[in-house]
């Protein structure tokens, strides 16, 4: 699923209506019903009161569509519309919708009545906003925001830019929910603006195919129907060998579990064979653990000193657990050197050492997927101003060492070589714990080893990781998650997938 700016919303809105023969107006007629549909889904409309806050131009218009339809549902609306002599073309066809005695203009001075039971609509300013608002409009804004009530922003919160970043002292509503059209506004999807709202719907509002797919964006949203373009169903007569043969390297005293959960991962994720090197002191407690997984050892007991021939491997993840240990880096950095033609997986500790010798970024093998957490990535490109420049920051990494970057959080980022940038839709803040991360490597090692290139591993596995959480989240909660709870939900997300497929 693309993501636009508000310019290109603005034109894909208008090529619509175009090539539909159909006006703007009966566009906004069309995201007055999926709002509709929307609060349908969570009240009972003629047991709620709403009241609607309506701006002056086409988000305000779909406040006011939105309010005549509440009203044929017996819904109490009340809507404070913004004081204007610039209302645009369509929000005053919307307020001739309306009986005159539903509409109260008001002024920026906050004089505003909201009952106490209402749920708040936000159709204020929609994603075009082009500045931040200004001081004339803390009043309303402080209004909304120590209301007491339910919030529902239409498209964005009032006040948030779209696609640049809010400054910290700027008037933004703040939502406990967005209704957003046709796909996430950028702003919906960085972690700097969470503040600004709990949670986000995206309502299809049926515009131009044609017209979406004409437009260029270097930014999707990765959904179920996106994954299941590359997922590869099995044949009859495969056997393991068409699988691959993967490879998990990691390990040191006390940090064996990161491993088992790796391994654990690749054989739920479908690798035909599964490899494990770990220091000595992880044999037995590999082989208990994980029967299916073999293993092989290093010649120190608590930490790894030297590195097999990857040459009879289709992948390998490396990194999970390992340490940093001078030893162990002497053997990466010669690792690296010896594995040129070989698709790799680097996380954790394998990440750490290329922060603390950044020269090793040009001998990491191109195509390479790295999945650093936060901190990680910090160490490897350096502080970062907003999510906008820390996204250009790893873009520009990726792109210079043609690598494929993941950002690790919620709707996790995928950067690829070329520059495209991906949004993942899955996942919860239940995986926000250690060992979640030695899943992901897991699961993305499996994959490359089944031969999908590095680019659809990534944007896959993290998808596949994120609904297998969300799965298991139903079961055991947020606070309760566990990674190994992932892994045992993984085989239910890969049949959702194949069902489809």
């Amino acid at each position: 699923m693309k993501i636009f700016t508000a310019q290109q919303m603005k034109v894909v809105d208008r090529e619509t209506a175009n090539q539909q023969c159909i006006s703007s107006f009966q566009l906004m007629e069309r995201a007055g019903g999926a709002l509709l549909s929307a609060l349908s889904r969570r009240f009972v409309l003629s047991k709620q009161r709403f009241v609607i806050f309506c701006g002056k131009g086409n988000n305000g218009g779909d406040g006011l569509v939105l309010a005549q339809y509440l009203r044929q549902q017996q819904a109490r609306v009340t809507v404070y519309l913004l004081e204007s002599d610039s209302y645009s073309k369509d929000n005053i066809e919307a307020q001739k919708r309306n009986p005159a005695s539903l509409i109260q203009k008001f002024l920026l001075d906050g004089k505003l009545d909201i009952p106490a039971d209402a749920v708040i609509l936000d159709c204020l300013f929609g994603c075009g906003l082009k500045g931040v608002l200004d001081v004339t409009w803390n009043a309303v804004v402080q209004v909304i925001n120590s209301s007491g009530c339910r919030v529902i922003a239409v498209d964005i919160p009032s006040g948030l830019l779209s696609d640049s970043p809010t400054p910290k002292d700027a008037a933004v509503v703040y939502a406990d929910e967005v209704l957003t059209f046709h796909s996430p506004k950028l702003a919906l999807l960085m972690p700097d603006n969470q503040a600004f709202f709990a949670s986000f719907e995206v309502l299809d509002i049926n515009l131009s195919k044609d017209a979406t797919d004409a437009t260029d964006s270097p930014y999707l949203f990765v959904t179920k129907e996106d994954v299941k373009t590359f997922y590869k169903k099995r044949k009859k007569f495969d056997h393991k060998g068409v699988f691959g043969h993967a490879l998990i390297i990691g390990g040191s005293h006390g940090k064996m579990g990161a491993v088992q959960l790796a391994a654990k991962a690749a054989l739920r994720s479908g690798c035909g064979l599964l490899s494990t090197y770990v220091p000595e002191c992880g044999y037995p407690i590999i082989q208990i653990a994980v029967p299916e997984a073999m293993v092989i050892t290093d010649v120190q007991t608590d930490l790894i000193s030297s590195l097999p021939a990857v040459m009879n491997y289709q992948a390998v993840g490396i990194g999970v657990g390992m340490g940093t240990d001078e030893k162990t880096k002497g053997a990466f950095r010669e690792f690296l050197l010896a594995s040129q033609h070989t698709s790799l997986v680097l996380d954790a500790d394998a990440l750490n050492i290329l922060a603390e010798e950044p020269d090793l970024l040009s001998k990491t093998p191109r195509y390479s997927i790295l999945t650093p957490h936060p901190k990680e990535l910090k160490r490897i490109i350096g502080e970062w101003d907003n999510d906008w420049h820390k996204i250009e920051k790893a873009k520009l990494l990726a792109v210079e060492y043609e690598l494929c970057i993941l950002i690790k959080g919620a709707n996790s980022v995928v950067i690829l070589p070329n520059g495209m940038v991906y949004f993942n839709s899955t996942g919860n803040v239940g995986m926000a714990t250690g060992g979640s991360g030695d899943v992901l490597t897991g699961i993305l090692t499996a994959l490359v080893g089944q031969g999908y290139t590095a680019a659809d591993a990534l944007i896959m596995g993290v998808y596949l990781h994120g609904r297998a959480a969300d799965i298991a989240v139903q079961k055991f909660g947020t606070y309760s998650l566990l990674p190994s709870d992932i892994i045992v939900s993984l085989p239910q997300a890969f049949l959702e997938l194949e069902k489809e497929a």
